[in-house]
């Protein structure tokens, strides 16, 4: 009978490949989580186009719903607290356009997000371009 080889290289090599897919689900995990939570937020505000023919309403009603969803407090030196959005982007990131042949409308949204890295003391910033689409042509029972 064989002795068993212990430690071998292909065991190194799954440790090391464990501990590398760890340290990024800890690190990078949280933004993906939020970008899953931004996404169903662009879907909820292209249903609502189907009511609401004004951009701008639905525009607001992204922004209010991902000020609920993610906002979080910053404090200054002076000791006073601001509510802050931790997604960076500008109003012309987000984008709705609608199409009438076929009656449609596609939602656009690209934004950063900083990420500090644990162990390293860095920072990255992740890009997402989110996009979703919706059919807003009458519904034929």
């Amino acid at each position: 009978m064989r002795q068993a080889r212990g430690i071998t290289l292909v065991t190194v090599l799954i440790f090391v490949a464990l501990t590398a897919g760890v340290y990024f689900l800890f690190a990078f995990g949280n933004a993906y989580w939020d970008n899953i939570e931004v996404n169903a937020i662009l879907r909820q505000g292209a249903n609502e186009c189907y009511r609401e023919p004004a951009d701008s309403v639905v525009r607001q009603l992204i922004m209010n719903r991902l000020h609920d969803a993610f906002d979080v407090e910053v404090g200054d030196a002076f000791g006073r607290t601001e509510k802050r959005l931790p997604l960076v982007f500008d109003d012309s990131d987000l984008q709705i356009q609608r199409t009438q042949v076929p009656r449609a409308v596609t939602i656009s949204l690209t934004y950063h997000r900083k990420v500090k890295l644990p162990l390293v003391d860095q920072e990255r910033v992740l890009t997402f371009n989110d996009r979703t689409e919706q059919d807003l042509s009458p519904v034929k029972w």
